[in-house]
């Protein structure tokens, strides 16, 4: 990547580069309108994700269903209106309206809840030197996207600082707390006595390792596991200890004001509905497991995905949607179920595998980072059918953006209707 003499980041043509927000802008308009402002080529330049909205409910559905980091309306003033009276009651982020309107116009967009109205003429790069100052200023644009730490029955709130075990509320000191995220944002990882005490502490106690050793029984106490049989830290003799457990990474639900239309639930049911009755029309495997990645496409969850099915030791491919070329080349010859790959670590585990920013996996699981270069957050559903896991579910953003618990639960529902559909009666595989 190019720099400038003071090591900024820069784009192909000079420009400084702006830093990219954690969750996509949604493009709320006509798809020739962003081409023609050169939006789309400024936000692929500057590494932005987005995702387009060509009518209100389709970007009332995405601002539901996703959090953004800003909304850009633009069409003419019925769809300008249309747009903002749609996103703004279910989301916080930013919404900026592209046109030049009479003053009137403006006061009305500002008093509807626009946060800002910019002339499109002035080009793609004043546009967002305007935005940018918005970002930067609302609560969830450079957020990480990650809220939520789940691994079996323990749960991590990130933003309350709030731990619970089967529903109850673990009672954590700051350290203990501050231990535990850290084991977990690290699991699998045998990490040693002194990184552990120089990252938790943020300084290196007289006796390290024995303030180390008592806060990890007292944890230990609290999670009710046995350090002979652990279910959660493990010791990892001469060097320190390691989380055991996998950790799903969760982000939090969309944006809603208070006074928001909860009926976008209706939609979720109606498209699990009509993912049922596709099912039903369906001769194969294949074609099934096409309609479920055709239907979640459609809904604009994630930027591509895929089912595979177990085929002994190894994964074959069913269906796919938005995969590159090189992945494709990759999978061809299947993907063995082995621990290096997050998708065969959720087969393996019964579990959803979710992970915010698949640059972080070079460790735990190098071969699904290598292989999806370009993408971000990824979420990994085992497909259970007849009481055995029948393949999975892949789904990968190319925002730094975790599914919520919402969206995790709707698309696993989506495959529990979808296995419906692979009783042997009535499907066979291609």
């Amino acid at each position: 990547m190019a720099a400038d003499a003071v090591g900024r980041p820069m784009t192909p043509d000079g420009l400084l580069r702006l830093p990219a927000p954690t969750h996509p802008v949604l493009l709320a308009g006509p798809a020739e309108h962003w081409e023609a402002t050169g939006i789309v080529a400024w936000l692929d330049d500057h590494g932005w994700s987005s995702t387009p909205a060509c009518d209100a409910p389709r970007a009332r559905w995405l601002a539901s269903i996703q959090r953004m980091s800003l909304v850009l309306v633009a069409g003419d003033d019925a769809a300008v209106w249309e747009m903002v009276e749609a996103t703004r009651p279910v989301t916080m982020a930013p919404i900026v309206v592209l046109g030049s309107p009479p003053p009137p116009g403006v006061i009305a967009l500002v008093g509807a809840g626009v946060d800002a109205v910019v002339d499109p003429a002035s080009g793609a790069d004043d546009i967002f030197a305007r935005v940018t100052p918005l970002l930067r200023r609302s609560d969830n644009g450079w957020e990480p996207g990650v809220r939520y730490l789940v691994a079996g029955p323990l749960r991590v709130d990130l933003v309350a600082q709030h731990c619970d075990l089967d529903g109850r509320p673990l009672h954590l000191s700051p350290t203990e707390y501050s231990l535990l995220t850290f084991l977990m944002t690290h699991q699998l990882q045998a990490l040693s006595a002194h990184v552990i005490v120089r990252r938790v502490w943020g300084w290196l106690p007289s006796d390290g390792r024995n303030a180390l050793r008592i806060f990890v029984n007292r944890l230990r106490r609290k999670l009710g596991d046995d350090p002979r049989h652990p279910v959660y830290i493990a010791s990892v003799r001469g060097t320190g200890y390691r989380f055991v457990r996998p950790v799903t990474e969760m982000g939090d639900a969309a944006d809603r004001s208070d006074t928001a239309d909860r009926s976008d639930a209706t939609l979720l049911l109606a498209s699990i509905e009509e993912l049922a009755v596709t099912l039903g029309a369906c001769a194969t495997v294949d074609a099934a497991a096409d309609a479920l990645v055709g239907a979640l496409d459609a809904t604009g969850y994630a930027d591509a995905m895929a089912v595979f099915r177990v085929d002994g030791d190894a994964m074959r491919l069913v269906a796919q949607r938005n995969l590159p070329g090189t992945w494709l080349s990759f999978v061809s010859d299947g993907v063995p179920l082995q621990p290096g790959f997050a998708s065969a670590q959720s087969v393996l585990s019964r579990q959803p595998v979710q992970f915010a920013d698949l640059e972080l996996l070079d460790v735990n699981f190098p071969a699904t980072a290598a292989r999806l270069s370009g993408f971000h957050a990824c979420l990994f559903i085992p497909i259970i059918a007849g009481g055995r896991v029948w393949g999975h579910l892949g789904l990968a953003r190319r925002a730094r953006q975790a599914f919520d618990p919402t969206g995790t639960s709707y698309l696993r529902a989506m495959c529990a209707v979808f296995a419906l559909a692979l009783s042997p009666r009535s499907r066979g595989h291609r």
